[in-house]
């Protein structure tokens, strides 16, 4: 028998123990390569706002790759490791070191080759599919199917050159130790874990650092807090696994009436040894869920707030604002936007104000709007009619969530001083017009001379249903074609459709790598139980001599599962829900709703993949312990 064909042997007879890298592996090359399908599609090449769809998938593809790099060298490590005794016997048979190397380099290639083949099958089958998904979510006209011969070739040098480096930098890791150590690798007893008092509650105070930090800032603070959480939280996070957790199955193991009630003994006797040799795992996987559901969560919260966000900020359905130049680009451009409202058979009401800028003594820059211009605009929004005496004024500040800047402003080459009146929570104009907007009166206006520069800001008021994304895509078309500058128009329609395009586009994205994650992350939970197996199949066999019963095993195992499966899970979805909560106030944006939907479907998963995984692994310790 020759080494290519034992090591093909080896791998058909280890087919469970392989399957989960083999179909994570397979799963990521056909994401890959659907997006690289969709990239390199001849209908957008081309095209406008696609391009950014294009800038979002090569990311997208990159995020891909790069994640497959690191999940398959920590496969292939972690396989090393589970089978020394492997190892030790075909050493003690003759063969070299050279030639495990070999052996190893050719199964990683053989399952790699099979996976590249796998996922570009299936993603030839679902390719159609994933077009007409990403066609409707970006508002495209339908993608035709294409012989994708660009991508199946990128799809393929890409993972050939990913399996073939890492295979053969797994290889060089097959160390020459004695056949009798490797041999003896898995009867070796391990040492009993220990957890670092000072570590255990440094673990805590970080996590609930950070929580706290998270809940108590608001606004513009939630920015700077950002980093500093994030960093404090991740490293909580560490030494909740690698030390809190220990510590405090230890001390459940110290309370005599906890550990030896039923089958306590074998869950606690056994678990701490398992959150010990996979923090690192529960670590990374609890990091990914996290940012995943933060980012679906967040995205999801921002898409059912748009119209809002938008209506509140753009309260007229056109605006056109001329920011220099003279009257008559102003006059040209409204005449443009007339004729395209006119020719859709739009009825409007149209309002014209003057918004001027001048300098405060203290070097900031004021905008003021008339008391009267302000009324037509407040009058056609429904708004309170004001009123303003001597050198009153009346602030618009719509930004919540940050601090009011002043009560009082002098305006610098004057004496005149403006006190607050009253602030104004609603906008008339939109924020392409900076804030603080002061409303004062029509004498005090006239009498500060000439600005530094004014704005002409003319609206247009619709019903809502005339409002229309295609109508404010028309007018913004037509009024470039004029090739003229110093200008703003801004449709509060088009600017929606386009704001919901892009979260729709990230969501789409997001969503297909956080699958990537959530198999990948499956796929090194099945790993670990699989690998370990063997061991239990003993343990199990043994304390069955000793009077376990079908029912005890079936508790015993569940729960351990259970501990591997949620114990990540539920940290992620707490970590998550803090963040959320501080992205809520930084956004002022309810995301609850979309957040719990989020949950349910990364936890319905997870259950799902728990039976699964569950009805396998009692069915082959049942068989190995005699009861079936």
């Amino acid at each position: 028998m020759t080494l290519r064909q034992f090591a093909f042997r080896n791998v058909s007879r280890n087919k469970r123990t392989y399957a989960a890298f083999f179909l994570s592996s397979t799963f990521s090359v056909m994401i890959f390569f659907m997006y690289a399908v969709f990239i390199f599609h001849p209908a957008i090449k081309n095209s406008g706002f696609n391009g950014s769809a294009v800038e979002a998938m090569t990311v997208a593809e990159y995020i891909v790759y790069v994640f497959s790099i690191f999940f398959v060298l920590y496969s292939g490590s972690a396989f090393l490791k589970s089978r020394k005794r492997e190892f030790g016997v075909l050493i003690m048979h003759g063969m070299t070191y050279n030639q495990l190397r070999q052996i190893v380099f050719i199964e990683n290639m053989v399952i790699g080759f099979a996976s590249i083949v796998a996922g570009l099958a299936a993603g030839m089958l679902f390719a159609k599919l994933f077009m007409m998904i990403g066609a409707d979510v970006m508002h495209m006209s339908p993608l035709p199917y294409y012989m994708p011969g660009t991508a199946i070739l990128l799809t393929l040098s890409a993972f050939v050159l990913l399996f073939l480096v890492i295979s053969a930098f797994t290889a060089v890791f097959v160390r020459a130790s004695k056949p009798i150590d490797l041999l003896k690798s898995s009867a070796k007893p391990k040492p009993e874990p220990k957890a670092s008092v000072f570590l255990s509650i440094t673990a805590f105070c970080l996590l609930l650092a950070g929580y706290i930090i998270s809940f108590q800032v608001k606004g513009a603070t939630v920015v700077f807090a950002l980093l500093p959480v994030t960093v404090i939280v991740i490293i909580g996070t560490y030494f909740l696994y690698t030390q809190l957790s220990v510590f405090v199955i230890h001390a459940l193991r110290s309370n005599r009436a906890v550990f030896l009630r039923k089958t306590n003994v074998l869950v606690l006797s056994d678990m701490a040894y398992r959150m010990k040799d996979n923090a690192r795992m529960f670590f990374l996987v609890t990091i990914v869920s996290t940012v995943a559901i933060c980012a679906m969560g967040g995205l999801m919260g921002f898409l059912e707030t748009i119209h809002k966000q938008v209506s509140a900020a753009y309260p007229f359905a056109y605006n056109y604002i001329q920011t220099t130049g003279d009257a008559g680009q102003a006059a040209s451009h409204t005449k443009i936007i007339e004729q395209v409202l006119k020719e859709r058979g739009i009825r409007y009401d149209k309002w014209s104000v003057h918004v001027a800028s001048f300098d405060s003594i203290n070097g900031q820059s004021l905008n003021l709007i008339r008391l009267s211009e302000y009324t037509k605009l407040a009058k056609a929004l429904d708004y309170p009619e004001l009123s303003l005496q001597g050198n009153e004024a009346v602030t618009i500040w719509t930004m919540t969530n940050r601090p009011f800047p002043e009560h009082e402003w002098s305006i610098k080459g004057t004496s005149i001083t403006f006190n607050m009146k009253q602030t104004v929570g609603k906008a008339v104009t939109p924020p392409l017009i900076d804030e603080p907007l002061l409303i004062v009166p029509d004498r005090m206006f006239d009498s500060l001379g000439n600005p530094n520069k004014e704005q002409l800001l003319t609206s247009y008021n619709t019903d809502s249903v005339d409002s229309t994304a295609d109508t404010g895509e028309a007018i913004a078309g037509q009024l470039g074609h004029a090739q003229t500058s110093g200008y703003w128009f801004a449709s509060s329609a088009y600017l929606e459709e386009q704001m919901k395009r892009t979260y729709n586009l990230m969501l789409f994205v997001g969503l297909f790598i956080s699958s990537v994650f959530f198999v990948a992350s499956g796929s090194f939970l099945y790993f670990r139980l699989f690998t370990d197996l063997n061991d239990d199949r003993q343990k199990y066999r043994s304390i069955t001599k000793i009077g376990l019963t079908d029912k005890e095993l079936e508790r015993v195992t569940t729960l351990q599962l259970a501990l591997l499966f949620f114990v990540p899970l539920t940290v992620s979805l707490i970590h998550s829900s803090v963040a959320l909560y501080a992205l809520h106030n930084l956004f002022d944006s309810p995301v609850t709703q979309s957040a719990i939907t989020v949950y349910i479907v990364f936890l319905a998963a997870q259950i799902l993949y728990f039976l699964l995984i569950r009805a396998r692994y009692l069915q082959h310790l049942k068989h190995s312990a005699g009861f079936n």
